[in-house]
């Protein structure tokens, strides 16, 4: 599954183990993201730097990690990402949760502006999904 700047790809389905556990990567080609803060109520993530450098927020504070450095965020803790250098791979790895593919396949239609969406509705596409936004200015 692709965006104008990344290409996701489903290692394990949460659907094969009944939501307890998913294995994705991300592929990002360029560094002008934004950090899209977010929490989620139930779900767990780990993130393992696979190639190149990430910027990650993680409960207001900055931290670069690396290739090989791995990320453990817990529910409720307000975090967010952006590569800090082109071509950098992220593996993702979820927890409690039977959608995240369905979550990422119907972001990339939102990012490539195939689907159009007002506040309010992304709002709810991103609450349904188990991820809550955190306005921030410049973020």
């Amino acid at each position: 599954m692709q965006t104008n700047y990344s290409e996701y790809i489903f290692h394990l389905s949460s659907y094969m183990v009944n939501g307890s556990i998913g294995l994705f990567e991300g592929r990002f080609r360029e560094t002008r993201m934004n950090y899209n803060l977010h929490y989620h109520k139930k779900m767990a993530e780990l993130f393992t730097v696979i190639k190149g450098e990430f910027y990650f927020i993680l409960d207001n504070n900055e931290y670069v990690l690396r290739e090989d450095d791995t990320a453990i965020i817990p529910p409720m803790i307000v975090h967010g990402f952006k590569p800090k250098l082109p071509n950098s791979r992220l593996q993702f790895i979820f927890t409690n949760t039977d959608d995240r593919e369905i979550f990422f396949t119907n972001l990339a239609k939102i990012v490539n502006g195939e689907t159009v969406m007002s506040e309010e509705e992304l709002e709810v596409f991103y609450n349904s999904h188990d991820q809550y936004s955190i306005k921030k200015e410049n973020v």
